[in-house]
């Protein structure tokens, strides 16, 4: 997994852009930028953590999401919004943490630009979930998250132009939309690194 991300040091003009993209505008870019962790607790069987949002929030609530939001005027790089995110939001200190690297980059349709950083996190960790944003804290093993097969993919047209919607379903949870689509670029990246 480790050669799938894109390095730190690279940084993210390398990096690719997908997901929502209006008609008429070109290439427009969204006008917000956000960061979310990908925290992987570093064990013998790796396990990815989620946070499912809490149900009152006024955007996607109830979803399965990543830590993360919107980048604040002091956060000096996408890696200090992550990091910030995954503590306020579910107290995981920076110094249990070491990021390793980007995914692609993901435009919403709430008009932001996601970057995706993917997280080393060493067990164990007393998680605190911060109940105006986050209803409930888990984790799923890597093993699931990587199996393609567990996938289901839906074709969707949104301004006639046709999208993949994602979806992993485990145990009692539904990972789609960005989430889901994070996750199928992790794929996709650690299949195109072992061809």
């Amino acid at each position: 997994m480790l050669g799938a991300v894109s390095p730190l040091e690279s940084g993210v003009s390398g990096l690719q852009i997908s997901g929502y993209r209006p008609t008429g505008g070109g290439l427009s870019r969204p006008r917000r930028t956000a960061a979310v962790l990908v925290p992987v607790l570093d064990m013998t069987e790796p396990e990815i953590v989620f946070t499912r949002r809490a149900e009152h929030l006024p955007q996607h609530p109830g979803q399965v999401s990543f830590p993360g939001g919107a980048a604040e005027q002091q956060d000096e790089s996408a890696v200090q919004t992550a990091l910030r995110e995954a503590y306020e939001e579910i107290g995981l200190p920076p110094e249990v943490t070491k990021p390793i690297g980007f995914l692609d980059r993901m435009d919403t349709i709430s008009d932001y630009r996601v970057l995706p950083v993917v997280a080393l996190v060493k067990p164990p960790v007393q998680w605190v979930a911060d109940s105006r944003e986050v209803a409930e804290i888990f984790s799923v093993p890597l093993s699931v998250v990587l199996d393609k097969d567990l996938y289901n993919g839906r074709q969707v047209d949104r301004d006639g132009i046709e999208h993949t919607i994602w979806s992993l379903s485990w145990n009692n949870y539904t990972i789609w939309g960005v989430t889901a689509a994070i996750l199928m670029n992790l794929i996709l990246r650690i299949q195109s690194f072992h061809d």
